[in-house]
């Protein structure tokens, strides 16, 4: 019986030290989209869909049913971004994110090595996040796809 006991309390500091190390490295899985405002937001989508060939995955809509933004697929895990143009955010490429598996772990990590960031929220698309810039002021989100984001939800349904 004891070395039962022991062998079971072996396990779980196993599993324990395992998970541990785990955690406290996270290193990015992929690229998983890049982020582009566009003025006008029907041209923009016609242009990629119909003479690049990306495919929609998903859209978001403001309450109004404006566009908020649509991710469209380069491939399974990879997105193109697009949001219409404002005052606030003008034209042209507005960054890139990198998907992680444990993000709290990533954001712990990268605060270690000095970086700048808030603590993960969920987008509009339920996705856990935060955002970052690199050393030459380019913003990045850090992402983890949990299984009711709809970056998840577009992956698991790619054909």
């Amino acid at each position: 019986m004891k070395s039962l006991a022991l062998f079971a309390a072996g396990i779980l500091v196993g599993v324990l030290a395992t998970h541990t190390v785990t955690a406290q490295d996270s290193p990015p899985r992929a690229l998983s989209h890049v982020g582009i405002a566009v003025k006008d937001f029907d041209a923009a989508m016609a242009y990629y869909t119909k003479t690049i060939g990306l495919r929609e995955a998903y859209s978001l809509k403001q309450p109004d049913g404006r566009p908020l933004l649509t991710y469209l697929h380069v491939s399974r895990d990879t997105f193109l971004e697009l949001q219409p143009a404002t005052a606030a955010l003008p034209p042209g490429l507005t960054h890139f994110a990198v998907e992680f598996g444990d993000l709290k772990s990533a954001v712990t990590r990268m605060r270690q090595q000095g970086a700048t960031m808030a603590d993960p929220g969920l987008t509009p698309g339920r996705a856990l996040f935060t955002r970052l810039r690199d050393l030459d002021g380019v913003q990045i989100e850090a992402m983890e796809f949990g299984p009711e984001s709809q970056q998840r939800k577009a992956m698991d349904a790619y054909k």
